[in-house]
């Protein structure tokens, strides 16, 4: 448009000598060349995602600006072009008005206001001068350019309202894909999406999650059904949400475990503060069907560490704290190992049954199992490892600061990581004997696949007070495809 504009402009100024056109042709080259360099530049910022919602409103204030100011300049010309004398250079500008409405209306449709103004301003001036000649062919020609902008404000706006209902309709179905279905919190994707968003370009530290688990939800749901234990879940939701600051997001991951995302801290006492103030108001009894219910809640807190941290990183981190706040609260008592099944490197794994009492048999039983395994170790209650294990630091390298808590993940295949915590944790919230395969680094550097298995230690009233487990070296069976 600004090239044919520049084209039709100076061809009439050349044939009619007239200053009014050479003035308004010079003007409006000016105020198209600013528009393309508004639109291009906007276009590339969108394009590097880089726009925030101010700078968007400011983009389409300076664009609106640049486009309606070409429209009057342009309606302008075209309206002093057919105050002179009639002359077959005026048809180029007739179909130039007819060219840029229409181009108005398909690519402006999304902004009313903008494509609203433009075409009056542009077919509006023109189309007066024409009915002002008293001429059959002008009268004619303005009823043409009348019908044509009323067309066009009417195709522009059922394309505007048609934009919109699929805009909304996508924006709906993108919130439910990040919504949890029950409590109406985000779900991992909104937490994934939120993370992703707040924590780039920012300074460390900035970034916190609260890692929160309720400790007798179970009962709860047992005593008093599942749609009481619902109406819970939505409860600490609500409490969650109380506790969140403006631009901070609460999420249910599954089950009864959540996480409040804090997206602005300054320092660690900000989150302890946040922390202290969660538990509280989660241990606070909830009133369900005239009934007083009380459930536990324990919290685990991580930072942003650096730039590069990831929000798996963070998750395992805060449940790493959460598990051993957890552990910190269950008292160790008299040990009874209740029969289970253990592997041995061996063709066919033959299975032996522990069963601890005061007489020596737990220390044969460790003897045992460190005459076929690799490494055998074992763990707080809730899978969080806390008891050093030379076996495990020998056979992998680690330092006991390096495989307590978590750490072990490390030593473990990067293809093999995840899919064996979530065993874990399933297995620890199941409190099941486990067993499980995986590639196992050690100390030089070489992975080898490892059978491992775990068992629960309880005491005298069933609960579990730590897991012994241990790897047993099965890579050359597993090479030889046994």
């Amino acid at each position: 448009m600004t090239i044919l504009f520049i084209i039709v402009g100076s061809l009439s100024v050349r044939a009619s000598s007239d200053h009014a056109l050479a003035a308004l042709v010079a003007t409006g080259g000016i105020v198209s060349a600013a528009r393309l360099v508004v639109l291009f530049y906007g276009r590339r910022i969108c394009d590097r995602a880089e726009m925030s919602p101010d700078s968007a409103r400011r983009f389409e204030r300076q664009f609106a600006l640049s486009y309606c100011g070409f429209a009057a300049v342009f309606g302008a010309f075209a309206a002093r072009a057919y105050m002179l004398p009639p002359a077959e250079w005026q048809m180029p500008i007739g179909i130039l008005v007819v060219g840029y409405a229409a181009g108005a209306a398909s690519t402006v449709a999304m902004r009313p206001c903008i494509v609203g103004w433009s075409l009056a301003l542009s077919v509006i001036p023109p189309t007066c001068i024409l009915l002002l000649r008293e001429n059959i062919n002008a009268l004619l020609s303005s009823v043409c350019l009348l019908a044509l902008l009323a067309g066009g404000l009417r195709s522009a706006r059922q394309r505007y309202r048609s934009q919109r209902a699929k805009t909304t309709t996508r924006q709906v179905l993108a919130r439910q894909a990040q919504t949890d279905h029950l409590t109406g919190l985000g779900n991992r994707l909104a937490l994934a999406h939120t993370f992703a968003t707040n924590s780039q370009d920012v300074r460390p530290g900035r970034v916190a999650l609260h890692y929160v688990d309720l400790d007798e939800f179970k009962p709860v749901n047992d005593q008093f059904g599942h749609h009481v234990g619902d109406r819970l879940l939505c409860l600490v939701g609500e409490r969650l949400k109380a506790c969140c600051s403006p631009g901070d997001i609460a999420v249910r991951l599954g089950g009864d475990e959540f996480v409040l995302a804090q997206l602005d801290t300054t320092s660690e006492n900000d989150v302890e503060q946040l922390a202290a103030r969660i538990e509280h108001s989660l241990n606070l009894p909830y009133i369900l069907g005239g009934r007083s219910i009380e459930v536990g809640a324990s919290i685990g807190s991580s930072r942003h560490a650096t730039r590069t941290q990831t929000l798996d990183a963070l998750l395992i981190a805060a449940d790493t704290a959460l598990s051993r706040k957890k552990a910190e609260r269950h008292a160790v008592r008299k040990l009874v190992v209740r029969p289970t099944a253990f592997g041995t490197h061996g063709a066919t794994d033959p299975s032996f049954a522990v069963n601890v009492s005061g007489d020596g048999t737990q220390e044969r039983a460790r003897l045992l199992v460190d005459g076929i395994a690799v490494a055998s170790w074992e763990t707080a209650p809730d899978g969080l490892i806390e008891t050093d294990s030379l076996s495990w630091r020998i056979y992998t390298g680690q330092s006991y600061d390096d495989w307590k808590g978590y750490g072990w993940v490390t030593a473990i295949h990067p293809n093999d990581r995840v899919a064996t915590v979530r065993k874990w944790h399933d297995t620890v919230h199941d409190q099941q004997s486990v067993e499980a395969q995986y590639r196992l680094k050690r100390w030089d550097g070489t992975y080898r696949w490892m059978q491992m298995y775990a068992v629960p230690l309880r005491d005298s009233d069933g609960s579990i007070v730590r897991w012994l487990g241990m790897n047993i070296d099965i890579d050359d069976r597993k090479t030889a495809g046994l």
